[in-house]
């Protein structure tokens, strides 16, 4: 009689259907960035007359870093590839949110493709694992491997303004059956197509970036009255998302990151012009010159410029351009801090074929064209700057099944988070060097 219950018992268990096992036993992670989130909005909310019961409760029920060092340029596309590579724009190779293209040969085009990122993203980890993934609105993921997407694609300004999207698969907005009330923000559209993901598919990875927040923030400045507003708006859309995923999965881990700081700016510098007035860049005739032919070009982003020499090996060019711009970096109305030469870009991770970096103080950007300078007036926030200025910090937390209350992490890498979120999943990243956060 013993024997047969065994039997009958081992029967049982082979009968029963594996996809209820598997269910059983899958991780789920819920990931939204919001784009320009410093972490003082949320850490020092109350300081800053902010009302965000969501995010505030990630401080007193989870895990939290008072900021994330971020990588070179602190900009959207090479951090949140960063975010899920776990190393830097000079391994993953978006090193930009735009690409290189001084003679305009594909205008206003950005990094929206998948097939520009050189290493494997936790969403091939996923997939890979035999679960399932989702993305709404995530940067360069245009022709992912990414089973329920909508992505954005053909930016073309600095502010968040996509021009259309790329869905996969191709009936995905008939299949979750969602409306769109007219007049809603884009965030808002995101936020209700990715529950309608979550509704329909259930999948194992959810990623969604929110961008409300940085363009309002560019528009007029960090922690300004439009900003703060757009950040409560957002709160709600996340704890409505969080919600969702939480109805079907209450141990889903649910994790916030951003991917830059914030700083308002009051002065602009247009590098282009001066390595133009310099010989280093001739220009086309009529009212609104252009680029006829270069030895020097200013790759800006923000806070930073990388410098790019037609020909790198070129003793003289190089030798000639860094007299430009030590001239340049020389006069305290340009803001520069300093020039990084050649033999240190490395050490920063980014903008691997740039001969020059000009580092920014918090205040003056790079400005793209060449217009008269226009220092002195007001111009919102940027961002871009090296990620060793604390006002570009990022911002890291998470809650959920597993994941400790109220633990303080400090600061964190910005590489440090997608072997985190590989963790969570069990999924590995081979080539994520940093240590996952103590969780």
């Amino acid at each position: 009689m013993k024997m047969y219950r065994i039997v009958f018992a081992l029967a049982t268990l082979l009968l029963c259907p594996v996809t209820k096992v598997l269910q059983a036993e899958t991780p789920h992670v819920l990931l939204i960035s919001i784009d320009g989130m410093k972490p003082e909005y949320v850490t020092q909310a109350a300081q800053h007359g902010l009302h965000l019961p969501t995010l505030e409760r990630f401080l007193r029920e989870g895990t939290y870093a008072d900021g994330v060092a971020g990588v070179v340029p602190t900009y959207t596309y090479p951090s949140h590839t960063t975010l899920i590579t776990g190393v830097w724009p000079a391994e993953h190779g978006i090193y930009n949110n735009s690409i290189f293209d001084p003679m305009k040969e594909h205008p206003g085009e950005w990094n929206a493709y998948f097939d520009a990122i050189k290493v494997k993203t936790l969403y091939q980890a996923v997939d890979e694992a035999g679960m399932k993934t989702a993305a709404v609105g995530w940067p360069v993921t245009v022709g992912a491997p990414i089973d329920y997407l909508i992505a954005e694609y053909a930016r073309s300004e600095a502010i968040e303004s996509p021009r259309g999207h790329i869905v996969h698969p191709a009936d995905l907005y008939s299949s979750i059956h969602v409306t769109l009330p007219a007049g809603i923000t884009y965030d808002e559209k995101k936020t209700l197509w990715t529950i309608g993901i979550i509704d329909t598919f259930d999948p194992n990875l959810v990623m969604l970036h929110l961008s409300d927040l940085d363009s309002a923030e560019h528009r007029k400045g960090p922690f300004t009255p439009e900003a703060n507003k757009a950040l409560e708006v957002i709160d709600e859309e996340v704890n409505r998302v969080m919600q969702a995923e939480w109805k079907k999965h209450p141990k889903a881990k649910v994790v916030i990151v951003s991917d830059h700081g914030f700083v308002k700016i009051e002065h602009s510098v247009p590098v282009n012009r001066y390595l133009a007035n310099a010989g280093l860049i001739k220009l086309t005739d009529g009212p609104k010159p252009d680029i006829a032919s270069w030895d020097a070009y200013a790759w800006e982003a923000g806070g930073t410029a990388a410098i790019m020499l037609k020909n790198s090996h070129d003793k003289t060019l190089l030798e000639r351009t860094a007299a430009v711009l030590n001239k340049l970096a020389s006069d305290p109305a340009n803001g520069i801090e300093r020039v990084i030469g050649p033999s240190e870009i490395a050490a920063y991770g980014g903008f691997p074929d740039a001969s020059f970096l000009l580092d920014f103080k918090p205040g003056w950007t790079a400005a793209g064209g060449f217009n008269a300078d226009r220092q002195g007036r007001h111009f919102g926030g940027n961002h871009g700057y090296l990620p060793g200025h604390p006002e570009l910090r990022a911002s890291f937390m998470a809650m959920g099944h597993g994941i400790a209350k109220h633990r303080d992490l400090g600061i964190i890498d910005m590489r440090q988070v997608a072997p985190t979120l590989a963790k969570m999943l069990g999924v590995k990243l081979p080539r994520a060097k940093q240590k996952p956060v103590q969780y």
